[in-house]
């Protein structure tokens, strides 16, 4: 099982970084120079079937903020970013 520090590690271009507040999750793609978006997704729908869409919606908002299109090996990575952290957070 990969940890957290393991994936920093492969995907030094992306990090998440997540926060709960009531039943709100707030993620924050941030990129190798440190641009930031975020995205709110309520804590009933963070979870693996839903990825997909998750991953999709920070990359949307990544492309929106910063003017570019994400070539697909970086969405993949943003997605998988998204899934590591549903995992995380559901094995709390």
């Amino acid at each position: 099982m990969n940890t957290m520090g393991d994936v920093k590690k492969k995907n030094q271009e992306w990090k998440i970084e997540v926060s709960t507040e009531n039943d709100t999750i707030t993620l924050v793609l941030i990129d190798k120079n440190d641009n930031r978006v975020s995205r709110k997704v309520p804590s009933s729908e963070f979870i693996v079937e839903n990825v997909h869409e998750i991953g999709r919606n920070l990359e949307f908002e990544y492309n929106k903020a910063n003017n570019v299109i994400l070539e697909p090996y970086n969405i993949s990575r943003i997605i998988g970013l998204v899934n590591d952290q549903i995992i995380a957070e559901s094995d709390k």
